[in-house]
């Protein structure tokens, strides 16, 4: 058994230095390192935004030797000619003629996302009223208003089509641009030709491949619920013929702490998080998805990626925090030698361990005032506890859920659940630190009844750890103290 820190000592010692991953050019059970790519998302430049954390991340790739950058889309926020010569801009300041500082090449593997695509104006969000005050000039510059093609060749130096084919270190990638309300895509959400496109290509089908597209490929990475799905067509193609793909979608901004982001059944899928801001599932009182009467502000936005290490036997993606320059959690680590589904969601929720409070963990139980979501003040009762240990890495917890518990006679029934985040959840596993903290409004709590408070770790397979609980009290109405 190691402890928590130890462990982030071991699992963070890459990042040290320069934040930059060391990667080794042979692994005993992996073989030698074939390929190294940088893997982004949704970066969502728009005038003169963002473009530093864009540019960070590319200086990150080009120090660590990436062979090729891809990104799923969302390239320009508005959708709009010049963010889209922003991007460009900052892709060769850093690649200029595609080469890195060290003088090797480097393959652009961008494509259009619904944003760069869609043709709305986005008119509700106030910094584009303000970038651009006049609609209608606007509409002059969205890329699906004039020629999309055209537009990516000025600005990338290279021939573009709505399906496109490119190779790096002998390696195949397919990528798919987005498009909508176009024929056979009315809603955007499949790749109108892609079987037919696939099928001339003469793909390897002992040696994996690469396929991308922005939309997330229906009940794969990230599970059934989570948002921005196509309409399962691609999925069932891949699985149907190609159960050498590894798939990388965006769209959904899911943050990478999630360990549902990386799916394998007949083929791979990966959700690739944002490097603009991430999100999370919904459901947790401080989570990033509203719809309910949350009591507490959502956790912290983040910027995210992978740095992604293709072996002879296996494909190595690094889950990375560009905000924290530091890791979200260990590697997940894809075997290319055998067909077990190593990280199928079935599989993991039977194989990995439910989380574990360490031993001498206690809950602390105080009243307390403060904000709900909705920003209107509420007298709370908070729940407060230690986060839940590692055990020789493995066994985090992803949330936390926690229950008002009570007691007539011999029932003990639950009048209310919540499930919280740790704080930080989304920033780096070294800046994961506790105490998780949940909060009860005060009139919930029955008076002059025997209650208590109960907290379990859950992980992202919904496997729940052993309780902590508060003591029983007969409440008041008084006699929880403040902390």
């Amino acid at each position: 058994m190691i402890k928590r820190r130890s462990f982030l000592r071991s699992a963070i010692a890459f990042g040290a230095a320069n934040a930059i991953p060391e990667v080794k050019a042979f692994a005993p059970d992996k073989g030698r390192l074939k390929m190294k790519l940088g893997v982004l998302s949704d970066i969502h430049i728009s005038p003169r935004k963002n473009t530093q954390q864009w540019e960070k991340a590319l200086r990150a790739f080009d120090k660590w030797g990436a062979d090729g950058v891809l990104v799923c889309g969302d390239l320009a926020d508005f959708g709009t000619i010049p963010e889209l010569e922003l991007v460009a801009e900052t892709w060769f300041k850093v690649f200029p003629g595609n080469r890195r500082s060290d003088g090797g090449e480097v393959v652009n593997l961008l494509h259009y996302g619904d944003h760069d695509c869609s043709g709305g104006t986005y008119r509700s969000s106030g910094e584009c009223v303000r970038a651009y005050p006049d609609e209608e000039a606007m509409k002059k510059l969205i890329i699906p208003f004039n020629d999309r093609k055209a537009a990516w060749e000025r600005c990338f130096k290279e021939e573009w089509a709505p399906i496109v084919h490119k190779k790096v270190k002998g390696y195949d990638f397919i990528l798919s641009h987005f498009s909508k309300g176009e024929p056979g895509n009315y809603h955007g959400d499949n790749v109108p030709g892609l079987e037919e496109f696939m099928a001339k290509q003469n793909l390897d089908p002992k040696k994996p491949f690469f396929y991308s597209q922005h939309r997330i490929l229906r009940s794969t990475a990230g599970g059934p619920h989570v948002y921005g799905q196509d309409d399962g067509k691609v999925r069932d193609l891949l699985a149907a013929k190609y159960p050498n793909c590894i798939a990388f979608c965006g769209h959904a901004h899911l943050t990478a702490s999630e360990e549902r982001s990386v799916w394998q059944g007949a083929f791979a899928c990966v959700e690739v998080p944002s490097l603009c801001y991430c999100v999370t599932l919904g459901g947790r009182e401080n989570g990033s998805r509203s719809g309910f009467d949350f009591l507490m502000s959502g956790i912290n936005n983040a910027s995210q990626g992978y740095f992604v290490s293709v072996y002879e036997n296996a494909v190595d993606i690094r889950r990375w925090s560009f905000t924290w320059d530091a890791c979200l959690g260990p590697d997940w680590s894809i075997p290319l030698s055998d067909s077990s589904a190593k990280y199928s969601h079935e599989r993991r929720a039977a194989e990995e361990p439910a989380p574990e409070f360490a031993p001498g963990s206690k809950l602390k139980v105080y009243a307390s005032t403060g904000k709900a979501r909705n920003g209107k003040m509420s007298d709370f009762v908070t729940v407060a506890f230690p986060l839940s240990q590692l055990v020789d890495g493995i066994g985090r917890a992803n949330d936390y859920e926690v229950q008002l518990e009570h007691c007539s006679d011999d029932v003990i029934r639950v009048l209310s659940t919540r499930r919280v985040f740790p704080p930080n959840y989304a920033s780096g596993y070294e800046k994961n630190e506790g105490p998780v903290v949940c909060n009860f409004r005060r009139e919930e709590l029955p008076v002059g009844e025997l209650i208590r408070f109960v907290a379990r770790p859950v992980n992202s397979f919904s496997a729940r750890g052993k309780a902590l609980a508060s003591g029983w009290i007969r409440y008041d109405g008084k006699n929880i103290p403040p902390k």
